[in-house]
């Protein structure tokens, strides 16, 4: 059916079946966008990878693991690594994190999030760029001067000098700021915009909002599962690019590096895993222009 419907290949048509399979075999379900999915797991560290599967997009996504992990923050005193994509959201846990994976879902509600989610931006890489792009488009920043270009570096320097006269409370040492929420001067119309292009831009608060609304009048279901292994459709998030970081964790420092799949695979897949297939070596060897070294290197197994 997969094959007729997308049009595609049988090889193609198999691997997407078997790709679904697997990860209705270790949730019992799939994601939907009317059925959010969140898993568990221990890593390799000790620790533990929570894993939210939610198909709604970058932005709604992002938005949603940005909140999650600032609500985290406030509750376990930790700053968590964590990452979103166009599928799911995954924040990597200590050992000293406990709590009912159920309860999560409730973390956040649809009339507080926008509040959490503004807090959640500040330190972002995100409102430095967009308050940046904001100054230089109201010429609050000369992008010339004395008929040359202003360098980039020299531009981002007093972008921040603004931005320190603005709200400096966004720039201050965190030992010198009070306890609680940051106090935003929200009638200063450059860190206005700022924050609505954070939130409306570069995430969609509107769209989390209607999701968190969806999981609480049970438009939307919810299942939370403790799994021993990863499922395949946490795979995707596990090893995503750096782009989808939600913290300024290098990718080798990454908790998500302690999660081994090769345990998840069959053993007699394992064997074989990187082997050679001799049809495909001896059609690429057999093509006009290979050496003679490329034809051996690529015969041997």
């Amino acid at each position: 059916m997969i094959q007729n419907d997308l049009n595609l290949a049988a090889d193609a048509a198999l691997q997407i079946a078997e790709y679904v399979n697997e990860g209705r075999r270790v949730l019992g379900a799939i994601p939907t966008q009317k059925r959010v999915i969140l898993e568990r797991f221990f890593d390799e560290s000790g620790g533990m990878q929570m894993v939210l599967h939610a198909p709604f997009g970058g932005r709604i996504n992002r938005a949603w693991g940005l909140a999650l992990r600032k609500r985290f923050c406030r509750g376990f005193g930790f700053e968590l690594q964590a990452a979103a994509n166009e599928e799911a959201i995954v924040i990597s846990l200590g050992p000293q994190h406990s709590f009912t994976l159920e309860d999560v879902f409730n973390y956040l509600h649809p009339n507080s999030v926008r509040k959490v989610l503004t807090q959640a931006v500040l330190d972002q890489p995100m409102f430095e760029s967009r308050w940046r792009w904001n100054a230089t488009r109201s010429l609050m920043l000369e992008r010339f001067q004395n008929g040359k270009s202003v360098p980039p570096q020299i531009l981002r320097m007093r972008a921040a000098d603004l931005l320190a006269a603005s709200f400096p409370a966004a720039v201050a040492c965190p030992e010198n700021l009070p306890p609680g929420d940051l106090e935003i001067p929200m009638d200063h119309p450059l860190v206005r915009q700022t924050i609505d292009d954070c939130l409306s831009e570069s995430t969609d608060i509107e769209g989390l909002i209607q999701v968190l609304k969806g999981l609480r009048d049970g438009s939307i279901e919810r299942i939370a599962v403790d799994t021993t292994e990863p499922s395949a459709f946490a795979r995707g998030i596990l090893n995503s690019g750096p782009y989808t970081f939600l913290d300024d964790a290098p990718l080798e420092e990454r908790r998500t590096q302690a999660v081994l799949n090769r345990r998840t695979l069959d053993p007699r897949v394992q064997d074989d895993l990187g082997a050679l297939d001799p049809l495909a070596c001896s059609a690429y060897a057999s093509k006009p222009g290979r050496s003679r070294n490329r034809r051996r290197m690529c015969m041997m197994r």
